[in-house]
């Protein structure tokens, strides 16, 4: 599957879409409905990867057991 391309205005009515909430976007002739914010935010940092060149960094968490003995 090929990876996508954005435009910068792309990434501005994303980044739009993000600051209202909304998850029905409508430019001229077409509609796009997300699923959910996360898939929106998803996008987004697709879209700002790719713009940029660079590579989302990924976090992780490590949880460690509470210590048994005092």
């Amino acid at each position: 599957m090929a990876v996508p391309t954005y435009t910068p205005q792309q990434l501005q009515d994303v980044i739009n879409a993000l600051a209202s909430g909304a998850q029905r976007v409508s430019y001229g002739d077409k509609s796009v409905e997300f699923r959910s914010l996360a898939e929106l935010r998803e996008i987004f940092a697709n879209a700002s990867s790719s713009l940029t060149g660079t590579v989302p960094r990924r976090t992780f968490r490590v949880v460690t057991p509470p210590d048994k003995g005092l």
